[in-house]
């Protein structure tokens, strides 16, 4: 995954500014579902043990220190430059240092955690990143105790058209701009459907799976999404044109944005949210 690092190591900020507060309800939802195991998991033992798979900016984990301040919070990432804007943010949002996530680098394919040692792993966009989602399933089974939950939330297959995106790249045409478009690694994809995630699931072992839709509901502007375009989505072409292309593309793509109707900037496309346990072993 080292174009997937690398862009996130160099892109970290620019993450946090425009596309973070995108995911971010979703990600609060996923913990409302976790609220009962922690709640009880809490009363019984007094603590637990989260691990943040994908933590990016560590906009989960410290939500979710801010809410259990008794849990024991890991937020693992590949990307370095990820991880240090998630330290940075901790120590903003929560004053005491012992309730803050301990953050470490690593692939979820080979989690620097030992075996059965977490109650709880929650990942909040990750899993269609990773190469071989299944490996990375079996990891997640590995480090959790009997009986321990996963929960995450990722995409579905069917985001891809969306009217200013498609503008925006009409923009490009209209200038002749020939894009480069880099190989990229190896990546699992978003889940066909509900069906399919469940399935992935139970064959890495898991069980009480429970899969459904959920929706990002995220409402721009023709301002803000073309922000967004220029300053993160569509940085790396802005930054092999020259500056008078790259002003010609803003402007032209400004022109085409601005014929849209304002609810043509709310996108809202399904996602999937699903939960499953690992077994408890018998005897």
């Amino acid at each position: 995954m080292t174009a997937v690092a690398d862009r996130y190591d160099r892109n970290a900020r620019l993450y946090e500014r425009y596309w973070a507060p995108v995911l971010a309800p979703a990600a609060a939802r996923l913990l409302d579902r976790c609220e009962p195991l922690v709640r009880d998991l809490i009363a019984d033992r007094g603590t637990l043990d989260i691990l943040d798979l994908g933590t990016g900016t560590g906009a989960l984990a410290i939500d979710a220190a801010r809410r259990w301040p008794a849990a024991s919070i890991i937020g693992i990432d590949i990307a370095r430059g990820m991880l240090s804007v998630a330290r940075q943010n901790a120590a903003t949002a929560i004053a005491s240092a012992s309730e803050r996530p301990r953050w470490l680098r690593g692939d979820a394919e080979r989690l620097p955690v030992a075996d059965e040692s977490v109650d709880l792993v929650v990942s909040s966009f990750v899993l269609q990143l990773v190469p071989d989602r299944q490996q990375a399933l079996a990891e997640i089974v590995r480090v959790l105790r009997p009986g321990g939950r996963f929960a995450f939330v990722t995409w579905l297959v069917g985001r891809d058209h969306f009217t200013p995106d498609v503008e925006f790249d009409e923009a490009v045409y209209d200038l002749d701009i020939d894009e480069d478009h880099p190989e990229e690694d190896p990546r699992s994809g978003d889940f066909r459907s509900i069906t399919s995630a469940e399935r992935e699931l139970r064959r890495a072992g898991l069980i009480r799976v429970k899969a459904e839709f959920d929706q990002l509901d995220q409402a721009w502007t023709a301002q803000s999404y073309l922000d967004y375009k220029v300053e993160y989505d569509e940085i790396s072409l802005f930054e092999d044109l020259d500056d008078s292309t790259g002003r010609r593309l803003r402007e032209r793509a400004r022109e085409r944005l601005a014929k849209l109707v304002a609810d043509a900037f709310r996108w809202q496309p399904q996602i999937v949210q699903a939960h499953a346990h690992k077994r408890v072993r018998e005897g």
